[in-house]
């Protein structure tokens, strides 16, 4: 016999949980697999420079990681070799596609100015001109 004060009295229904249990698993699976997506691959040829005053940027959406290496060689995250003008355009596609795009350039710690400054206007011609520098807070 049912109680008063039971969610379905009178009604001779219980409420079943193990559906939602399997939900909640399903979710957290869903949720784990998609913050691995999110990281990038490193290059460990380049060995990003430290700085103390370093932030973790909060906003990863639009972001177009570069590698730039000390001889000034120009990789995308897929590992193709980039010219300056093809970079050029790179950039303004997705910008077309994407109005939050930015540039991340993860330049290594021994590569002249010269070649960030150079990549730094080809991201700017191509529409893009905020460039989000990859350092470390301290050595590892």
């Amino acid at each position: 016999m049912p109680k008063e004060n039971d969610l379905f009295a009178g009604q001779g229904l219980k409420a079943d949980l193990s559906p939602m249990i399997d939900l909640v698993f399903l979710l957290l699976i869903f949720f784990m697999v998609t913050a691995n997506i999110i990281t990038y691959p490193k290059d460990p040829n380049v060995i990003i420079p430290v700085a103390s005053d370093s932030k973790v940027p909060e906003l990863v959406d639009g972001r177009i990681v570069i590698n730039l290496y000390e001889d000034g060689t120009i990789k995308n995250v897929g590992g193709g070799t980039l010219s300056l003008s093809e970079l050029t355009q790179q950039v303004a596609s997705r910008k077309a596609s994407n109005p939050n795009t930015r540039l991340h350039l993860r330049a290594h710690k021994g590569v002249p100015y010269r070649h960030i400054q150079d990549v730094s206007r080809a991201s700017a011609e191509g529409g893009v001109p905020t460039v989000i520098f990859s350092t470390y807070q301290t050595s590892k």
